[in-house]
């Protein structure tokens, strides 16, 4: 997320390198609407026109900012103005990343999100501005790869500047600036939830967040049965590898395919948060994660066994709960869900099938497919990389090994044949860092970061563990240097939900202390630039 002042106060983008969204061949999690209470909630939400409190709109956004004779496109984007001060008072924008953003106006622009609990804090309005090329902010109803080219993180980052300088808000009388330069000052303050900053293409680190805060016995039986079914693959008969997989429901799948497959064990702790087992809270009154564990550890729902202790229950156990858990709890309707006719029937395999040239998702190309092209078209051309693979030999693994670089960039070429995306031309993560900074301080003056302890993004932020350095600390210019906030126990973007601030109290304190945050710089920008709030 960022915050901006330029022409407004301040305003919030959603992370700062990349955000959100799951597809059927690489998960990752990012900002969600979240639980919606009723006492929160916007009364109504009206047509621009039609309304000056609540509204939405579409914004005429260059289709490329390095040539704006291409012509334009529309932005969608939502606004709430409950504790909007009125003309020269701050604007919070705040886009969640690669998805379509229907709904977010709902929860983001009221105090139950720190975007609103800001807004609230420092009399601002709220602006909700979807991403480029999802939902309906898309320039092409067809995502061929010539029309994907125009979707890049160069063009996402000026979207909002040129939006900052051009906007002409509906529920404000002052008439906008119209420089779409990217000037200093745009964005007076800058926050980021979980803001991944540095690209890296072998992402086994992504895994490492999930052991820390695992179980042990079930880090342990997990990591065993990964090391079992590897060693099936590669030194057992064809016979017995497919034996294996049917136990799973996965007989005729590659190797690799297999073991991406199960991989969505170890992915179900991206969608954890503090109030996730808390209905009370909005919550689904179940860890998904927690309950895959059990699976592991053979006690399942209504089992009657006893829990295990830290030695867990053996490889042979751990694969057969592994296998029922993935047959019982995980697989049914996954596929058929996609809506695919290929993919019909409640233990379709179609969708873990990424090494078949013929799979429908590589032939779907609809701006509103639901396999998420455009966001496996960023990862392969700018490139991001982010390849969340089985951990390197010599260390223990939650993720099959068979899961590797190779497996997931062969896929580019079946997304976008004819190598007309960056990977293919030569394009490395490096060249990105090199451009972004990456996880490397930065210059930017008002810059927050919160970045959770468990989160699996969390060695891709300044928080790393691996960067250069050791994970970045807070400058001691609390004015003007970057702030670095890290919540213990937390996950990805667990400081922007409200229900959490109920669920655990280091959740409230650090979205309180970064809300006292903003405002501070918020009134430093009004004595600085000597104007009257």
């Amino acid at each position: 997320m960022k915050v901006s002042i330029g022409k407004w106060a301040t305003a919030l983008p959603a992370l700062l390198l990349a955000t959100t969204v799951s597809a059927v061949s690489f998960h990752r999690s990012g900002m969600e609407v979240g639980p919606i209470e009723d006492d929160a909630t916007l009364s109504s939400v009206v047509r621009r026109a039609d309304g000056p409190t609540n509204g939405w709109g579409e914004f005429d956004q260059l289709i490329d900012h390095e040539n704006p004779q291409l012509g334009t496109f529309k932005q969608r984007y939502w606004y709430g103005t409950q504790y909007w001060n009125g003309t020269g008072s701050p604007i919070v924008i705040t886009t969640p990343g690669e998805q379509a953003a229907d709904g977010f106006n709902v929860t983001y622009t009221t105090k139950r999100r720190l975007t609103g609990l800001m807004a609230e804090k420092t009399g601002a309005a709220v602006i909700v501005l979807e991403h480029r090329y999802w939902g309906e902010s898309s320039p092409y109803q067809e995502l061929t790869t010539e029309n994907l080219k125009y979707l890049t993180l160069n063009n996402s980052i000026h979207d909002l500047v040129y939006f900052a300088h051009n906007f002409k808000a509906p529920f404000d009388s002052a008439e906008g600036a119209t420089s779409p330069e990217k000037a200093p000052g745009t964005f007076w303050a800058i926050h980021g939830s979980s803001g991944v900053v540095e690209a890296v293409r072998d992402m086994w680190t992504m895994f490492t967040p999930v052991q820390e805060v695992m179980p042990l016995n079930c880090s342990r039986d997990v990591s065993a049965a990964i090391d079992y079914m590897d060693g099936v693959f590669k030194t057992g008969s064809r016979a017995e590898a497919e034996k294996l997989k049917a136990k799973f429901k996965l007989d005729g799948l590659t190797d690799a395919d297999f073991g991406q497959a199960i991989e969505n064990g170890p992915w179900l702790w991206q969608s954890t948060q503090f109030y996730t087992a808390n209905k009370d809270l909005g919550g689904s009154g179940v860890n998904q994660f927690h309950r895959f564990c059990d699976y592991v550890e053979g006690v399942p729902p209504n089992s009657t066994a006893a829990v295990p202790g830290e030695e867990g229950v053996g490889v042979t156990k751990a694969v057969e709960g592994y296998a029922q858990w993935f047959t019982e709890s995980f697989l049914p309707g996954q596929c058929e869900s996609y809506g695919y006719p290929e993919w019909q029937g409640t233990y379709n395999t179609g969708c873990y099938q990424n090494q078949n040239a013929s799979n429908p998702q590589y032939r779907d190309l609809s701006y509103d497919n639901p396999v998420n092209r455009q966001w496996n078209w960023m990862l392969c051309n700018e490139p991001f990389g982010w390849w969340q693979n089985g951990a390197p030999e010599g260390r223990p693994s939650i993720v099959s090994r068979f899961v590797n670089n190779k497996y997931w960039t062969d896929q580019c070429e079946l997304w976008f044949p004819g190598g007309a995306y960056g990977f293919a031309q030569g394009k490395t993560e490096a060249d990105l860092n090199a451009w972004t900074g990456g996880w490397s301080e930065l210059d930017i003056p008002r810059l927050m970061y919160a970045n959770g302890q468990y989160d699996t993004w969390r060695e891709v932020t300044v928080s790393s563990s691996v960067r250069p350095g050791g994970p970045m600390q807070s400058s001691a210019d609390a004015n003007n240097g970057t702030q670095v906030r890290v919540l213990a126990g937390g996950v990805h973007c667990s400081d922007l939900y409200g229900p959490n601030w109920e669920a655990n109290e280091g959740a409230r304190k650090i979205a309180d202390d970064q809300t006292a945050q903003m405002a501070e710089w918020v009134e430093e920008f009004y004595a600085t630039k000597g104007r009257a709030r």
